[in-house]
């Protein structure tokens, strides 16, 4: 029989990798931006381009790394527009994800996103897997917060929701999400995945590999 508590009051879900299969998305975007450049793109260990869970100073990084001769601004954009195509045309959410909030949902907790990804991109990219009607707050990116690894981002959504970070749950898929989330003072699950096998995951409360291992059970007694 389940043991509910009522301490939990919400769930926080990471957007990129956690609830939308975007890692690659992301990293064909960069691909094509480069060679518009006339650049060869240098893959990680995960086959990515870029590091998952890293966002400030990615672009800076990118202008210097290809020497690239291009405005920030207009790196960022022409990126972005390239997302948003890629999004359109290929953007999956995780399995298992959308039916997790459903039951989530159902037993009356409040759901929201925290994201380091640009709010409007974030809109544009739970409105393709048709989940905007799934959270009562979504945060994104946007000026003047600090991305993940500072806290702010997870604050903001507890504030937004009117409950204490501490009777919150935040699920991670990144090292930066879950230091993060830690440190608002939240509970964080992490659902590893290929992109992140080299992340250390050791300040999670629990690891898993998908959806079908968080239970009700385990939200209520984290």
């Amino acid at each position: 029989m389940l043991k509910k508590k009522t301490k939990i009051k919400a769930v926080i879900f990471d957007l990129d990798g956690v609830l939308v299969d975007s890692e690659p998305i992301e990293s064909a975007a960069l691909e094509i931006v480069l060679k518009e450049y006339g650049k060869t793109p240098k893959y990680n260990n995960e086959g990515l381009i870029h590091t998952v869970g890293l966002t400030e100073g990615v672009y800076e990084k990118l202008i210097d790394e290809y020497a690239l001769d291009v405005e920030l601004d207009e790196l960022k954009e022409k990126k972005r527009k390239f997302f948003r195509m890629l999004v359109q045309k290929h953007l999956l959410a995780i399995p298992g994800a959308l039916q997790f909030i459903r039951m989530l949902k159902n037993q009356g907790l409040k759901t929201a996103i925290a994201s380091n990804r640009l709010k409007e991109l974030v809109f544009v990219m739970i409105k393709k897997v048709k989940a905007e009607h799934l959270f009562d707050v979504i945060i994104g990116y946007s000026e003047g917060i600090k991305h993940k690894p500072h806290p702010d981002i997870y604050l903001m959504t507890a504030n937004e929701l009117h409950i204490n970070p501490s009777r919150c749950i935040a699920i991670e898929d990144s090292e930066t999400g879950i230091f993060a989330a830690k440190g608002a003072g939240m509970k964080v699950i992490a659902i590893t995945s290929s992109y992140t096998r080299s992340h250390d995951f050791s300040k999670a409360d629990k690891i898993v590999k998908s959806f079908s291992e968080i239970s009700l059970d385990l939200i209520y007694n984290l």
